[in-house]
C-alpha cells in the first residue's frame, strides 16, 4: 500500500463536514487551490470520487458519505489522542471552574500554595457558568463541577459538600428583621439563573414548605452576592463561597444554623484514560483544602 495521504485526509473531513472550500482553507490556514489539491490526491488515492462539484457549493457523493462515515469517529480519536500526547507533563493543568468559585476559594488558596512552594500546582483556570463537556475540549484537563453528579464521559469525586443558608446586607436585616424562614416569603430571593434549585432545595432540606414570591435570578454567585450586598434582597448562601462576604461584613447570615444540599462540588476528569502527575497532585491539594475547610 502506497503512503497514506494524512494531510488529504485532514481535509477531506474539514471539506466534508463544512462542504465549502473556503471554510475548510480558513480552518487549514492554506488557499482555497491548495484545500482543493488535496482532495484530489486523496481522490486519485482511492479511486473514486468523493464530492460533487456544484454551480454553488460541494455535495457529497455516495462514497463521500459513506466515507465521512467511517472516518469522522476515527479522525476525530486519532485528533484527541495527538492533543493529549502533546500535552507535557510539565505544563500547566488547566482546570474549568465556576467563576465564583475560581474567585472565592480556589484562587485565594493557591494564591497561599504557591507562595508556600507547594510542588505539583502550577494551574491554569478556565472559567464559565455552564458546564465544559471535557469530550469536546482536549485542552482543559479536568473541572470542578457543581451538582449531584455523576455525569457522562467523566469520573468525578466528591470535594465539598454546600452548606446553605440565607444572607442579606446589614441594613436590610435592620430594616426589616426576618427572624425565622417564615419571613422569607415577604421578601425578594436572589438566586443563580443557572442553578434554579438552590432555593428549592434549601427549603425542601429544612423541611419548610416553600411559598411562592418575588423572585430574582443572576447568571453566577458573584453577582448574587453582590445583588444581595446592595440591597436588592435576601440570597440563598453557599458555603464556603460565601464567606468572604461575611467575613468583610458586606452580608449576614439571617440566623443561626445550615442545612446540607442535595449539590456538592466535585473534581471531575475525562474517563477512559489514567489521571497524570499533574492532576493527582492537585487532587490531593483540593482534598486537603477541603478537609481544612470542614473543621474550620
Amino acid at each position: 500500500m502506497s503512503h497514506l495521504p494524512l494531510r488529504s485526509v485532514e481535509a477531506f473531513v474539514i471539506v466534508a463536514r463544512a462542504l465549502s472550500l473556503g471554510r475548510a482553507a480558513t480552518t487549514l490556514n492554506i488557499t482555497i487551490p491548495a484545500v482543493s489539491r488535496r482532495i484530489q490526491i486523496l481522490e486519485q488515492y482511492l479511486g473514486v470520487r468523493l464530492f460533487h462539484r456544484l454551480p454553488r457549493g460541494l455535495a457529497l457523493t455516495w462514497a463521500g458519505e459513506k466515507y465521512i462515515a467511517d472516518l469522522g469517529p476515527a479522525w476525530d480519536a486519532v485528533r484527541l489522542a495527538t492533543a493529549a500526547a502533546k500535552a507535557s507533563e510539565h505544563a500547566a493543568l488547566k482546570v474549568s471552574v465556576i467563576p465564583t468559585f475560581a474567585a472565592n476559594w480556589l484562587l485565594p488558596r493557591l494564591a497561599r500554595a504557591q507562595d508556600a512552594g507547594v510542588a505539583g500546582l502550577d494551574v491554569e483556570l478556565e472559567t464559565s457558568p455552564d458546564i465544559i463537556e471535557l469530550a469536546t475540549r482536549p485542552d482543559i484537563d479536568c473541572a470542578i463541577r457543581l451538582g449531584r453528579g455523576p455525569w457522562p464521559g467523566v469520573v468525578g469525586q466528591k470535594v465539598l459538600p454546600i452548606e446553605a443558608y440565607p444572607v442579606a446586607s446589614p441594613d436590610f436585616v435592620a430594616a426589616h428583621r426576618p427572624c425565622s424562614p417564615s419571613d422569607l416569603a415577604r421578601h425578594r430571593l436572589i438566586g443563580s439563573a443557572h442553578q434554579p434549585d438552590f432555593w428549592p432545595d434549601w427549603f425542601r432540606s429544612a423541611g419548610i414548605a416553600k411559598k411562592d414570591g418575588p423572585y430574582r435570578a443572576f447568571d453566577n454567585l458573584q453577582l448574587v452576592y453582590e445583588a444581595a450586598a446592595a440591597g436588592l434582597g435576601i440570597a440563598i448562601g453557599l458555603d464556603p463561597l460565601v464567606r468572604p462576604y461575611l467575613a468583610n461584613g458586606r452580608l449576614v447570615r439571617l440566623w443561626p444554623g445550615t442545612v446540607t444540599l442535595s449539590r456538592s462540588f466535585h473534581l471531575a476528569r475525562r474517563s477512559g484514560q489514567p489521571a497524570d502527575r499533574r492532576f493527582n497532585s492537585f487532587r490531593r491539594w483540593m482534598m486537603a483544602e477541603a478537609r481544612a475547610v470542614a473543621i474550620s
